[in-house]
């Protein structure tokens, strides 16, 4: 009977088995990228598929494949709108920005902060990162109910005993929004104490490196990890950044995590590293000027 099929199908025994034994070794295959995608989901919780496959670089199935497969078992992520405004800002820019045409090789040159909000157990909190923007490390941040500047003030408090410098003889860049918090006498006194420059923002996308962190922290982990009482929040956060700079590796830093790039930044000669600009509208405008010369002179 048997015989007689497979004539009918034109495959011979043999090759009927080996089909059953490819499509059992896909499926066995198919569930250990799936284990591998729920083991990083619990750690981030809000790591998209693409990010996902090259950190786990997996052996024998590609980008795209993989990406199918995550969409497939369920792994889409639900997107998190962000609708409160977090920056009070002052009507005049007291400090310029000191970016445009600047190039960073090495991390302690510019450090970047801004403030985010947090909506959990129906009440809103509002974060503070510091990031240094070379190493995309989190060197300091706070959570607190209310946007005073003394919050951000901790934030910098962290970052500065972090670091363990007591002079950045002005080679270091503080760099924000403009935020009525960043130009209280207490924050502004503290970074001239420590001879730190201090950089604002022309217009609101000039400090895109840290507002993307802000949105990673946020809506990545934060926003998908279940929180039951008050006394989590701290404790939580302050898991959620230690994951981010010891487990999640970033394209730009060669696949390696913020912490891991910086001990690597250690064993390399700062004229062989990659020169990092910041985006500013002062440098678009050159760009663009740029552009029209290019046209006219041809």
């Amino acid at each position: 009977m048997m015989q007689a099929i497979y004539l009918l199908c034109g495959i011979s025994r043999q090759g009927h088995i080996q089909a059953i034994k490819r499509q059992a070794a896909q499926v066995e295959q198919s569930t250990i990228y799936i284990r591998l995608m729920e083991q990083v989901r619990e750690i981030h919780p809000g790591m998209g598929l693409r990010t996902m496959y090259d950190m786990l670089e997996p052996e024998g199935i590609g980008r795209d494949a993989f990406i199918v497969l995550g969409l497939q078992e369920g792994f889409r992520l639900k997107a998190i709108e962000n609708k409160t405004r977090t920056t009070c800002s002052i009507k005049t820019n007291r400090y310029k920005n000191l970016l445009c045409d600047k190039e960073f090789t090495d991390i302690n040159q510019l450090w970047s902060s801004d403030i985010t909000y947090w909506y959990i157990l129906e009440k809103f909190y509002y974060l503070i990162f510091i990031m240094d923007v070379y190493s995309r490390r989190i060197i300091g941040y706070s959570v607190a109910d209310n946007m005073k500047a003394e919050n951000n003030y901790k934030a910098l408090k962290m970052a500065l005993t972090l670091r363990g410098i007591n002079d950045y003889q002005y080679k270091l860049i503080h760099h924000s929004d403009k935020g009525s918090q960043y130009v209280s006498e207490l924050y502004t006194e503290t970074l001239h104490d420590y001879h730190i420059n201090i950089s604002m923002c022309n217009e609101v996308y000039e400090n895109t490196h840290i507002e993307r962190v802000n949105d990673t922290i946020k809506n990545q982990y934060l926003n998908r990890m279940q929180i039951s009482n008050y006394q989590q929040i701290e404790q939580i956060v302050k898991q959620v950044i230690t994951t981010y700079n010891e487990k999640r590796p970033h394209q730009s830093l060669h696949k390696k995590t913020p912490c891991q790039y910086e001990a690597y930044l250690l064993s390399t000669n700062q004229k062989n590293r990659q020169k990092m600009k910041i985006f500013t509208s002062d440098l678009s405008q050159k760009m663009a000027q740029n552009k029209q010369l290019k046209l006219f002179n041809n």
